[in-house]
């Protein structure tokens, strides 16, 4: 297994180069994260975890270099405005695919607490009491197919 290779500090490279490599990671974290938005859709929940480890790192970059920039501003104040503008449009990108990330990370928390709170409830009520009083003042006679002792619940993430 190879060490990963040392990540320059921002403040050492030269402003063209910064942009470069922010252009980089934000065209790759918007890569990465439009591909979860769309596994999230398909509900493939084993491949969007084999995503995070990739896009941690990714974020975790980018972050270090925008709080950096966003410190010293003449970090990238001599690099070509062109790549600062094509780094400003990826960077709106990256926006919009996040928004669109949000959306469909809350659609699956609703549909798994929805999920949730049925089967709560239907166990709720399998458990329930029988309340009332048989003949002669005797306690009812719990009804068969509603057990006294709580059923268990298995569930399996095969599709």
């Amino acid at each position: 297994m190879t060490a990963p290779a040392r990540r320059i500090a921002a403040e050492s490279l030269a402003p063209a180069d910064l942009v470069e490599r922010m252009l980089e990671q934000t065209l790759a974290l918007t890569g990465i994260v439009r591909r979860e938005t769309g596994l999230l859709r398909d509900r493939a929940q084993p491949q969007v975890a084999a995503l995070q480890p990739e896009k941690i790192r990714i974020a975790n970059d980018y972050a270090m270099d925008a709080q950096a920039i966003h410190g010293r501003k003449d970090l990238i104040d001599r690099a070509p405005s062109e790549r600062v503008s094509k780094l400003k449009s990826a960077m709106i990108e990256l926006d919009r695919a996040l928004a669109e990330n949000v959306e469909a990370l809350t659609a699956a928390r609703s549909v798994s607490e929805g999920l949730i709170r049925m089967v709560a409830n239907a166990m709720t009520e399998r458990a329930a009491p029988t309340l009332g009083y048989g003949r002669d003042a005797a306690p009812a006679v719990r009804r068969p197919g509603n057990p006294s002792t709580p059923a268990s619940l298995t569930l399996d993430a095969r599709y």
